[in-house]
Parts: C-alpha cells; sequence; structure tokens
C-alpha cells in the first residue's frame, strides 16, 4: 500500500477571491492618485473617481458571497494615505458612521474572507513607532520593492503595526498584503519579515503573505517559507492565478468576466487552472467592484458571472471549493511538514501543523473500514459527499479526510481479502 497526502484539501481545487485595497469606508485611490501627483508627476484621473465606497455597498457584495459560498481574502488599510487610524477614527467620518461599518465587516465580511492590512498606508511608509510619515516621497509599493535587509526589526516592527491596528480594530489578522511591489524584490526577507510580524501581532502560528500574481504560468505553487517541524511554525504564501478583469486598481479599468470563464464553460483563465488542478486565486480591487459611482458596480457585476459559471460547471461542487486563503496556505504547509509513513499496521502521520480537512490518497483497492486513532470514517460512494471524517473508495484506491486532533496519528486500514 502506498499514502500520500493530496494537494488540495478534499482533493477538490480551491477556488478565492482577493480583494486588494479595500479599507473603512473611504475610497483610498482617491487619495492615492491625488497625493502621488506631486511625487512623480504623472497627471491621473483622481477628481473623477468617488471618495466614498458607502456601507450600503459592501454590505451588498458581502451578503451575496455569504449566500454564494464565496471565500477569500479582504484587504483593510490600517491608515488609508496616512488620513487616520482606522481604530481610533478617520476625520471624514463620524463615530457612528465608522463603527456601523466595522460592526458590518465583522458580521458579514469575516465568515467568509480573512481581514488582512495591506500594510499600514498604502501610500507613504510610515514611522511604525510614531505612525507619522518619513518622507511624502518615500512610499510602500515603490521604494520598497527593495526592503532594506539590513533593518529587519524595523519591517518587522512595520509589519506588527499594522496588524496590530486591525486587532485593536476588532479583527484576526491570519496574513498581510503587500500594497502594489511592498518586499517582491527581496522575497525571502519578506517572507521572514512578514511571519515574525503577524506572529508578534496576533500569534497565529502559520500566517501567509499575498505578493505574487501569476496571470499567465500553467502551474501556481503554493510556497512554504521557513518551516520549522520543532516548533510547528512556517510562513505561507499564496499566490493568485488571474489577471484584475473587473476594473482594476483604478477602478475604471477593463472588465471582463469571459476572461474568467467563458459562457460556454469552457474558455478563459479558470477552467484552464481547475483542469490542471492548480489554485484557482482570483484577484480584484474593491475600487472596480464599485466603479466611478453607486449606480456602475461593473466589477461587482462581472464577479457575479463569474460565480454564477463556476457553479453551473460544477453544481455539485466535486471538483472545485471555495477556500480562504489561510486554509489554502495552512494545507499546504501542512502538506510540506508532514511526514507518512505506511507500515504493516497501517499509516502513521506526523503532523507539525494540524489542518482541517487533511485528505490522503491510499493506493489500496478493495478498503472496507479505515479508522483513525480508533475512530472509524463513514464509507460515501459519491464525490459530492466526500467531507471531513469519510472515505470513498475507488477503482484505484481510497480517498480518505478528516480533522486531525493530535500530532501522531494512525490510520487502519482494513481491505477485502482476495
Amino acid at each position: 500500500m502506498e499514502a500520500e497526502i493530496t494537494r488540495h484539501a478534499l482533493d477538490r481545487v480551491p477556488l478565492s477571491l482577493i480583494i486588494d485595497d479595500s479599507t473603512v469606508l473611504v475610497n483610498l485611490n482617491y487619495f492615492w492618485m491625488r497625493d502621488r501627483i506631486p511625487v512623480d508627476g504623472q497627471e491621473r484621473r483622481w477628481q473623477d473617481v468617488p471618495v466614498v465606497h458607502p456601507e450600503a455597498f459592501t454590505r451588498e457584495f458581502a451578503e451575496f458571497c455569504l449566500a454564494e459560498g464565496v471565500r477569500g481574502k479582504f484587504s483593510i488599510v490600517p491608515c488609508p494615505a496616512a488620513l487616520g487610524r482606522i481604530d481610533q477614527g478617520l476625520p471624514m467620518f463620524s463615530r457612528q458612521q465608522q463603527e456601523s461599518w466595522l460592526h458590518m465587516c465583522r458580521e458579514l465580511i469575516v465568515p467568509a474572507f480573512d481581514i488582512t492590512p495591506e500594510m499600514l498606508t498604502h501610500t507613504v511608509v510610515l514611522d511604525p513607532a510614531t505612525l507619522t510619515p518619513v518622507s511624502p516621497s518615500i512610499w510602500e509599493q515603490y521604494d520598497w520593492r527593495a526592503l532594506p535587509e539590513d533593518e529587519p526589526e524595523r519591517i518587522i516592527a512595520y509589519i506588527a503595526a499594522a496588524c496590530t491596528i486591525l486587532v485593536h480594530a476588532g479583527f484576526d489578522p491570519p496574513g498581510v498584503t503587500s500594497p502594489g511591489g511592498f518586499g517582491g524584490q527581496t522575497l525571502p526577507f519578506y517572507a521572514r519579515c512578514a511571519g515574525e510580524g503577524v506572529r508578534q501581532a496576533t500569534g497565529h502560528d502559520i500566517p501567509y503573505f499575498f505578493q505574487r500574481v501569476q496571470a499567465e504560468e500553467s502551474c501556481i505553487e503554493s510556497p512554504v517559507w521557513y518551516a520549522d517541524r520543532d516548533a510547528g511554525t512556517a510562513t505561507g504564501e499564496i499566490i493568485a492565478g488571474t489577471g484584475d478583469w473587473t476594473g482594476s486598481w483604478t477602478g475604471y479599468g477593463e472588465v471582463d468576466a469571459d476572461r474568467y470563464i467563458t459562457a460556454n464553460l469552457q474558455g478563459g483563465r479558470l477552467p484552464a487552472l481547475i483542469d490542471a488542478g492548480q489554485p484557482a486565486v482570483l484577484i480584484s480591487h474593491w475600487q472596480g467592484f464599485y466603479g466611478m459611482h453607486d449606480g456602475d458596480r461593473c466589477g461587482f457585476h462581472a464577479l457575479q458571472t463569474v460565480v454564477r459559471r463556476l457553479h453551473e460547471r460544477d453544481p455539485q461542487g466535486e471538483h472545485t471549493q471555495w477556500r480562504t486563503c489561510s486554509q489554502i496556505t495552512r494545507y499546504a504547509c501542512a502538506r510540506e511538514m508532514a511526514q507518512v509513513q505506511v507500515a504493516a499496521a497501517g499509516v502513521q502521520l506526523d503532523l507539525p501543523v494540524l489542518t482541517p480537512d487533511l485528505t490522503l490518497r491510499l493506493s489500496a483497492p478493495g478498503v472496507q473500514h479505515v479508522r483513525v486513532d480508533g475512530v472509524p470514517l463513514r464509507r460515501v460512494s459519491r464525490r459530492t459527499d466526500f467531507v471531513s471524517g469519510t472515505y470513498l473508495a475507488d477503482e484505484g484506491g481510497v480517498l480518505l479526510a478528516f480533522d486531525p486532533a493530535q500530532r501522531h496519528c494512525h490510520l487502519q486500514v482494513e481491505v477485502a481479502p482476495w
């Protein structure tokens, strides 16, 4: 008998939606465009884009995602454009307005999305101790594409400060998002600082970061950084596999649902990724979902079309499953750090990282019973019924899934005599 942990939980390709540039009420992009012009001299349509993204729109989006099972990652920029801290209040809005938005987010967005900071401002670099701008010309996504590798304490403190503000606002960030090119030219250093910064602020053992987009590659990795089997820690990385075709970061960019998945359900980037067994992680920006005014919403309408088509392609959820980015990265870390040993008595697992829906494939035809630490798994006959706590036999062997409760697990497999 051979045994291996499947690449994806429940042997289903993960779907996930990454939303960048979002924050409390304000349209970050209005201030980003306005404040960037004096730095680089490039004219931008900052006066054309809305200043506010209303709570009602965010609520509508969140309710749609909950109803349709959409999962992913939602950024909240902690000090948007250095206007103020979201945990202490932005001067543009009343405290009541902001508390209403935060309550709505905790109630409707948190159940479906990881909440992560997109570093501190998404514009100028701040002093992490005072949270005041270092210089109006030093920006997170440009000047910190290559992070100062001789100042690890400063970068860790910067990331920890971003997470801490979200904690004070009532969230529990399991990871961080790069504003633009932040950290992209010093990725190993960034991965180390991201892991340490998130752990300092939240205590998460397996934090993750989002920095890279690979919209054309045929293989999308799920990298695991700085795995420590003794400590049971690592840092995961989520990589987006599509471009942004829902209005982009400007709010008035390309909108095209067909580039994700065509009406016949065969073309587009997502079917190609799914058929290849690659993670199907969509990248979008909050500005594009809302568009130029409350009656626009072109990006959001495109997302609704994409979600409907994905459901039509896999109506029973046999081959794909919406998951948060932290679920995807934690599973990847658990899989890479696990040790699987087949013996006469069954399968021994050493799991430094525990993850729900741990899934194994056994090349053992004729399986009649499977037990995990003495607890029997329930046999199912259809992929649509394959969930944690069950096993599914086919002509090639058996898939089994369970939620491990301890590091060392023992699988007992009974095979029919021939």
